[in-house]
């Protein structure tokens, strides 16, 4: 399995099957919560990235921000299938421009 294969993976298992239950009640109520899932996320991923030799000192910062905040739009408008399905290819979108934008600066 390749680069983005590994970034899908541990993206889709983390924002739906490792936050839990709880997390995944909560973090549209508080933002403590949500920033944690953010958080969380972002270090995972860039610890694929890491483990890829693909690791920069930025990207756990722009992986939670724009988790966090794709997440709290979502949030806002819930409950939406078509909210979800938005969010998740936003998430999509911002694993492969960090991936473009890290491979481009080396």
């Amino acid at each position: 399995m390749g680069l983005f294969g590994w970034l899908i993976l541990a993206h889709l298992l983390y924002d739906f099957h490792w936050q839990g239950t709880y997390i995944a009640e909560n973090k549209s109520k508080n933002n403590f919560i949500l920033a944690v899932h953010a958080l969380t996320w972002a270090l995972l991923l860039s610890g694929v990235l890491s483990i890829m030799g693909l690791y920069a000192s930025w990207q756990p910062i722009i992986l939670f921000l724009t988790h966090f905040f794709t997440d709290k739009w979502k949030c806002r408008y819930s409950p939406s299938w078509g909210l979800l399905y938005i969010d998740q290819i936003l998430h999509l979108i911002v694993i492969c421009l960090v991936v473009i934008i890290t491979c481009w600066s080396k």
